[in-house]
C-alpha cells in the first residue's frame, strides 16, 4: 500500500510540475529593431493614419526585438503568437519553465493568461422557418432607417471592414454573400488558430454576424447596411483553445490595422467566467489594452455588450465594450424596448456604456443557403458596423472619434442616455436630411411637491424615458413608463415625479416621442437643451393637480444601476437528527426525528465572479419529539395522570417559534447552464419567540392529551446560535446542514443539535 500511494504522490507531483499554461511575456524594449511603414502597412492604413494625424513611425509599430523571442522559445514549449503594440511574446509553459523566463534579463514581466471568450449570442436561439420570399424591409435594417441609405445608394462601398469571429463556413459558397465573391470585396483571411489563409468552416456563428453586416437574401433584401464594403475575415475563436483566444484577437487587430481596415466588427467579449465586476474598467483585461490601442490608431472598434443582462450576479458589460473610444452595442427588439438580455452599463469606474443600440433578434444566413432568426447582441452589434460604414463612406474626412460621435448623435433619443439604451438606436436620417426639430410631445409642470411631465396628445401610448443625473454626469436612477390608454383621458393627464426623490443640484432628464428636456432641481425652469436637435421647453409654476387621470410607472421598467446584489424568498424544510445521549435519572434524548419549517428573505451581494455576502431573515417554527418523558423543570407539575401507574407517556412535543437571522458567505463553484452551483458558509442565531408542549398519555383504550403553553417561560433561553453550510443551485434549490451551538434549555435535558434540510426558491 505504502509503495501504491508513493507512485501516486509522484504522478501527481510530475503532473504538476509539468501542467502547461498560457502566459504573456513582457519585453523591457524594441532595441536593435528596424521598421518600414511603406512597406508593411496596406495603402488604406497609411491613409487612415494619415487622416487621424498619427505616426507611422510610433513605437508600437516596430516589430518585436527576435532575439528576445527566440531566446524566450528556447525555454518554454509553445510560441502561441507576438504581439508588437503589447512588445509581448504568449507562450505555453510549465511553472518552471515560466520561472527560467523571468530571470531574463529583457523580460519586464509575465502574466497568466485566464481568459475565455463568450459568442455574444444568445444561447437558445429564436429561428424561423426558411424564407424563400421577402419583399419588405426588413425590421433590423428599418429600426435604423436603412432605406433612406439604400435611397441614396450608400452601402459602405470603399470602407474596410475586419470581422473577427470563430469561423465563417459556406461564405464562400452561400448566395446571401454572392456579391462579395463576385466582386472580390474580401480583401484578406487569416486563421490565427491555424495560421493560414482558410477560414472558410469551423463555427457558423462568423456567416450569421457577416451577413448582418453585408448580407443580401434572394438578391433584393438586405440583411444588413453596407453589402458594399471591403472585408478582412479572421478567425480568432476556437472552442478547443480557450486560452489562447485573447492572444488571437489582439493579433487580429495589428493584422488589421496593417492591412487597412478603417471598422473591426467583434461579436465576442470577456466576463464572469474568468474576470471580476471591477475589470471591466477599460484597462485591465489584455482585450481591452488592445481594444484602446486599436481606437489610438483611427480604428472604429464596433463590439457587443453581452447577454449578462438576466444574470442577476453580473447584469454587467463584458470587456472589451468597456474601453473608452470603442462603440459598444447593446440590443432591443423596437425603438422602445430592450432585449432582457442585452447587459447593462456603466463600467466599473462609472464610465458610459452601451454608446448606441440596434436590432438584437434578426435574420441571418443560415446553413445550406437557408435563412433564420436568431438574437443576441452579437447580431446587433455587426448591424451598427454597417451603419458606421454608410456614415464613413459619405463622410471619408471622419476621424474614427468623429464616427463614433457622429453615431451617437443619430441615436433616437439623443442627446438623452441611459445605461440600457445609451442614446437609442441609430437613424439614416440623421446623416441623409439632417437634424430634425423635435416635436412638441410634451410640457413640464410642478408644484411643491411634484414635477409633472404632461403629454400634448393624450391618447398617444408611447414611452416615457427619464432618469436623475449626478452633478459629475453619472446617473443614479433611470426608467420607462408608460401613458396608459385604458380609459378617456383629459388633457390634464401627466406622469408625476415626486421631488422628494431627488436631491438638489440632480438634473432630470426627460425623453419622449422625439422631444428632451433636462430639469435641474433647485432651479425654476429647464436648462438649455441642444435646440438643433431637441426642442426647448419651460416649466410653468403653480398648482397642478392630476387627480386620480396621474399615471402610474407601468412594468416595462428598468432601473439603472448593475445590481451586484439579488434578493428572493425562500421556503426552508428540515429535520432535525436525534441523539443517543441519556442523563442521570433516566431523561431519554429523542428517538423520533424532529422537524422544522420557515419562510426567509435572501439577499446576497456578489463581491467578485466567485465570492459574496448574504445575509437571511426568516421566522419559523419547531417541533421537538420526545419521549420516556421525566420532568426537566422543578417549578412545573406535570398533570396527575402522569403519575398514574395505569397511563403510558407515550408522545411528548415541544413546539418554538423563533425569528432567524444568518451571516454568510458564498463561494461559487462552477456554472451550470443558466443557474450557478454555489457553496455557503456562515452563523446563525435565533431568537425564540413563544413555546408550547403537548403531552399524550395512553391507558388501554382511552387517550389523554394535554397542551400546557409557555411551559418553558423560566426554563427556556431565549436565544440559540450555531453555524450553517449550504449547497445548491441559484436558481433552484439548496441542501443545508447546521450545528446549534447553545441549549434551548435552561435545565435538564438537551433537545436536538444536528439539522439537515432543504432550502426551495
Amino acid at each position: 500500500m505504502k509503495r501504491i500511494l508513493s507512485v501516486l504522490v509522484f504522478l501527481l507531483s510530475g503532473m504538476t510540475m509539468f501542467a502547461q499554461n498560457c502566459y504573456w511575456v513582457f519585453f523591457t524594449d524594441k532595441n536593435n529593431t528596424t521598421f518600414d511603414p511603406y512597406s508593411y502597412f496596406d495603402v488604406k492604413a497609411i491613409e487612415r493614419y494619415q487622416l487621424n494625424k498619427l505616426n507611422l513611425y510610433d513605437i508600437s509599430n516596430y516589430p518585436v526585438n527576435e532575439r528576445y523571442t527566440d531566446a524566450v522559445n528556447a525555454l518554454t514549449e509553445e510560441n502561441v503568437g507576438v504581439s508588437r503594440w503589447l512588445n509581448a511574446q504568449a507562450v505555453m509553459a510549465s511553472e518552471a519553465q515560466i520561472d527560467a523566463v523571468k530571470q531574463l534579463p529583457f523580460v519586464a514581466g509575465v502574466q497568466l493568461i485566464a481568459t475565455e471568450a463568450m459568442l455574444a449570442q444568445v444561447p437558445v436561439a429564436t429561428k424561423s422557418e426558411d424564407v424563400e420570399v421577402f419583399d419588405a424591409t426588413l425590421k433590423q435594417v428599418a429600426l435604423m432607417q436603412g432605406e433612406k441609405f439604400q435611397a441614396r445608394n450608400i452601402n459602405g462601398k470603399g470602407v474596410r471592414i475586419a470581422v473577427f469571429d470563430g469561423g465563417f463556413p459556406e461564405v464562400d459558397t452561400h448566395p446571401a454573400f454572392k456579391h462579395l465573391r463576385d466582386n472580390h470585396q474580401i480583401v484578406k483571411t487569416w486563421n490565427f488558430a491555424n495560421k493560414k489563409e482558410n477560414v472558410y468552416g469551423f463555427n457558423s456563428h462568423g456567416r450569421m454576424v457577416l451577413s448582418c453586416i453585408a448580407g443580401i437574401m434572394n438578391d433584393t433584401t438586405m440583411l444588413g447596411l453596407a453589402p458594399g464594403a471591403e472585408f478582412l475575415l479572421a478567425r480568432t475563436e476556437v472552442e478547443a483553445e480557450k486560452l489562447k483566444e485573447e492572444v488571437w484577437w489582439v493579433q487580429a487587430l495589428e493584422w488589421a490595422d496593417q492591412n487597412g481596415a478603417h471598422i473591426v466588427s467583434s461579436s465576442l467579449g470577456y466576463g464572469e467566467d474568468l474576470h471580476d465586476l471591477k475589470d471591466m474598467d477599460g484597462k485591465t483585461s489584455i482585450v481591452a489594452k488592445g481594444a484602446s490601442m486599436a481606437a489610438s490608431k483611427g480604428i472604429l472598434v464596433c463590439t457587443a455588450m453581452g447577454n449578462e443582462g438576466d444574470d442577476k450576479t453580473w447584469k454587467m458589460l463584458v470587456t472589451p465594450a468597456d474601453v473608452e473610444g470603442v462603440l459598444s452595442v447593446g440590443a432591443v427588439s423596437s425603438l422602445e424596448t430592450m432585449e432582457s438580455y442585452s447587459s447593462f452599463g456603466p463600467t466599473a469606474d462609472g464610465r458610459r456604456k452601451p454608446n448606441v443600440v440596434a436590432c438584437g433578434n434578426d435574420m441571418v444566413a443560415a446553413s445550406r443557403g437557408n435563412y433564420h432568426h436568431y438574437q443576441g447582441t452579437s447580431f446587433a452589434t455587426p448591424m451598427v458596423s454597417g451603419f458606421a460604414a454608410c456614415v464613413k463612406q459619405m463622410h471619408p474626412e471622419y476621424t474614427a472619434t468623429q464616427l463614433l460621435e457622429a453615431i451617437e448623435k443619430s441615436g433616437n433619443h439623443y442627446p438623452y442616455y441611459d445605461y440600457a439604451f445609451g442614446y437609442g438606436v441609430p437613424q439614416a436620417g440623421y446623416f441623409t436630411d439632417g437634424p430634425q426639430a423635435a416635436k412638441h410631445s410634451f410640457d413640464l409642470m410642478e408644484d411643491e411637491k411634484y414635477l409633472y411631465i404632461v403629454p400634448v396628445n393624450p391618447y398617444e401610448n408611447l414611452k416615457v424615458f427619464y432618469n436623475y443625473q449626478n452633478g459629475d454626469g453619472s446617473i443614479s436612477d433611470y426608467f420607462v413608463v408608460k401613458f396608459l390608454t385604458d380609459k378617456i383621458v383629459t388633457s390634464k393627464s401627466s406622469f408625476r415625479i415626486d421631488k422628494s426623490d431627488l436631491e438638489n443640484g440632480q438634473t432630470v432628464n426627460i425623453w419622449y416621442n422625439d422631444q428632451y428636456a433636462k430639469y435641474v432641481v433647485g432651479k425654476d425652469k429647464v436648462a438649455a437643451a441642444d435646440s438643433v436637435v431637441r426642442e426647448n421647453v419651460t416649466i410653468s409654476k403653480g398648482d397642478f393637480g392630476c387627480g386620480s387621470s396621474n399615471k402610474k410607472p407601468s412594468k416595462d421598467i428598468y432601473i439603472k444601476k448593475h445590481n451586484i446584489y439579488s434578493g428572493n424568498l425562500v421556503l426552508n424544510v428540515s429535520f432535525m437528527v436525534p441523539s443517543m445521549w441519556t442523563s442521570a435519572g433516566n431523561i431519554h434524548q429523542a428517538q423520533r426525528v424532529s422537524r422544522s419549517f420557515s419562510f426567509s428573505y435572501v439577499n446576497n451581494w456578489q463581491l467578485a465572479k466567485v465570492y459574496g455576502l448574504g445575509f437571511r431573515i426568516g421566522f419559523g417554527s419547531s417541533w421537538y419529539a420526545l419521549q420516556n418523558y421525566q420532568n426537566p423543570n422543578p417549578s412545573y407539575t406535570l398533570p396527575a395522570f402522569a403519575y398514574n401507574d395505569d397511563y403510558e407517556l407515550r408522545k411528548y412535543n415541544l413546539k418554538t417559534s423563533q425569528f432567524d437571522l444568518e451571516i454568510y458567505q458564498r463561494f461559487i463553484l462552477a456554472n451550470v447552464s443558466s443557474s450557478k452551483l454555489y457553496l455557503e458558509t456562515g452563523v446563525f442565531g435565533d431568537w425564540i419567540t413563544g413555546s408550547r408542549q403537548k403531552i399524550k398519555a395512553v391507558a388501554g383504550y382511552d387517550k389523554i392529551t394535554e397542551v400546557n403553553k409557555h411551559f418553558y417561560r423560566n426554563g427556556l433561553n431565549k436565544l440559540d446560535c450555531g453555524v450553517r453550510v449550504r449547497i445548491g443551485f441559484t436558481k433552484f434549490c439548496a441542501l443545508y446542514g447546521q450545528y446549534r451551538i447553545t441549549p434551548i434549555l435552561k435545565n435538564g435535558i438537551d433537545l436536538p443539535k444536528w439539522e439537515v434540510g432543504i432550502q426551495i426558491f
